[in-house]
């Protein structure tokens, strides 16, 4: 009897190919390690950091045993009510509001001033009209708009400008809602 071996059937393996991919596979690994090393390391400091002032945030606090004073808390508030009424002033769109007039004012009616309030929402609108019908139909523009409303008419007087033209000056309020 006599054995043969058929070098096909049997599996070697490539000890070169297999030692180098395991040795890059080593130092990717390593490579891996020392960067999550890294970063556990940073963030432990960071840790140590923020619970030393935290400890301190509250040692100060408890230092002061009533916190923060009655003079303190109102100048608080005084600046946060100044800071709110710039806003307020800010947010106000006069652009829309004069777009708005101008689509009531009829010919032969001219506003003079226009003086807004902001803490109620009111306008006061002063100015003259050439005619009583122009002046009424002013105040009819105002009221049919959807945007002003309570329009009162506050006073009214005949002016002369010039020699020889006469006219109304008026003075009346309304409500706005420029939202």
């Amino acid at each position: 009897m006599e054995l043969k071996i058929n070098l096909a059937t049997r599996y070697f393996v490539d000890t070169r190919k297999f030692s180098a991919t395991a040795g890059s596979c080593f130092v990717v690994l390593i490579l891996i390690l020392c960067y999550l090393v890294a970063t556990i390391a940073g963030n432990l400091g960071r840790e140590n950091r923020l619970t030393a002032d935290i400890a301190a945030l509250q040692a100060r606090f408890s230092a002061s045993s009533h916190g923060v004073t009655e003079k303190e808390y109102d100048l608080l508030l005084k600046q946060i009510a100044a800071a709110n009424g710039i806003i307020r002033k800010k947010s106000f769109d006069w652009l829309v509001l004069l777009d708005r007039l101008e689509a009531a004012v009829p010919n032969g009616v001219v506003l003079s001033s226009l003086d807004p309030s902001l803490k109620d929402g009111s306008l006061k609108i002063s100015g003259t009209a050439r005619e009583f019908r122009g002046l009424r139909e002013f105040v009819e523009n105002l009221e049919s708009a959807s945007f002003f409303s309570d329009v009162f008419l506050q006073s009214q007087n005949e002016t002369t400008f010039g020699a020889t033209q006469k006219g109304i000056s008026f003075t009346l309020t309304c409500k706005v809602q420029l939202s």
